[in-house]
């Protein structure tokens, strides 16, 4: 079972935005990064590792979780060069054509995207899915929002409102029973 992580990477933005100190934010994320790896999940991220990204995946290591890292060298719409050296991170790298591909991957081969909190990357992400959703492509079968790092408590309906039963938004103290669900 796969699993992708979608989380802002200005964790004092985030802070900001939430209403959350960046230690309690930083406290959830590796409670995630600890129930994906003692779930077995493969976990799958994208090469910006920073933010709510590394903290939920440096733990996911630690406890002895093997790390897919997506990347692209084609910095024909952003830049490649300066997150390179994240790849040192990965026990699997993935290389992707493109920003676009390696962005709609995160939501498309990977069975349970995990979103801890939301940015505009999150929100780009997200849409893709909603997109795929609607089209029966992709093989994602959860979206489970951790209500904690959700503005709110929740996503914004404009995503979750097509998502249908795909959609869950839980505590983090429900994260282990819901993934056990879904697996």
């Amino acid at each position: 079972m796969k699993a992708s992580i979608l989380g802002p990477t200005n964790m004092k933005k985030f802070s900001n935005i939430i209403g959350k100190s960046v230690n309690e934010i930083e406290n959830i994320a590796k409670n995630i990064g600890k129930i994906l790896a003692d779930n077995k999940i493969q976990l799958v991220t994208m090469f910006n590792y920073s933010g709510m990204l590394k903290v939920i995946c440096d733990v996911y290591k630690e406890k002895g979780g093997k790390l897919e890292i997506l990347y692209t060298e084609n910095d024909y719409d952003w830049d490649t060069d300066i997150y390179m050296d994240n790849l040192k991170e990965a026990d699997i790298k993935t290389k992707k054509d493109s920003w676009h591909d390696l962005l709609l991957s995160l939501v498309k081969e990977v069975d349970i995207v995990i979103c801890a909190g939301l940015s505009a990357g999150g929100l780009t992400e997200l849409g893709y899915m909603k997109w795929n959703f609607q089209e029966n492509k992709g093989n994602a079968k959860a979206l489970i929002g951790i209500k904690e790092l959700l503005r709110n408590g929740e996503l914004p309906p404009e995503i979750s409102y097509d998502l249908g039963n795909v959609v869950s938004v839980v505590s983090i103290k429900e994260l282990d029973k819901t993934l056990k669900k879904v697996l």
